[in-house]
């Protein structure tokens, strides 16, 4: 059976599409949790980070992930995805650990409040 290269270009498409939604469901939480997000403690008033992914009805409200950091005069901003927006991150609230994945930044957020934060490029 022959398919043609338009039929090869749209199987690829499908098949690319599917992986990225699996990838994009289970996110980078579980890559982390066990061995970083799970014992990380909020340098502020101590206590977890991480509160593993709390789903009220159809709301997010906290969660560790991997994130876009900008450092702007001085101070950090962090990408809060579930609110699609910059947020300014108190020096308090930066943590002072190896990053397990250096090109990120990773936030820890509930109810649209920066927990704790992992700069990019931190060795501890």
């Amino acid at each position: 059976m022959r398919i043609g290269m338009y039929g090869v270009l749209c199987l690829l498409v499908a098949c690319a599409g599917a992986g990225g939604s699996r990838a994009q469901s289970t996110g980078h939480h579980h890559a982390f949790h066990d061995d970083h997000y799970s014992t990380w403690q909020r340098p502020d008033v101590g206590g977890s980070c991480c509160n593993a992914r709390q789903v009220d009805g159809e709301q997010e409200i906290g969660d560790c992930e991997p994130t876009t950091a900008e450092y702007r005069g001085g101070r950090w901003f962090a990408w809060l995805r579930e609110q699609a927006r910059w947020v300014e991150v108190p020096d308090e609230l930066i943590l002072r650990e190896i990053n397990p994945s250096p090109e990120n930044a990773h936030l820890c957020w509930a109810f649209g409040r920066v927990l704790c934060f992992l700069p990019p490029y931190s060795g501890g």
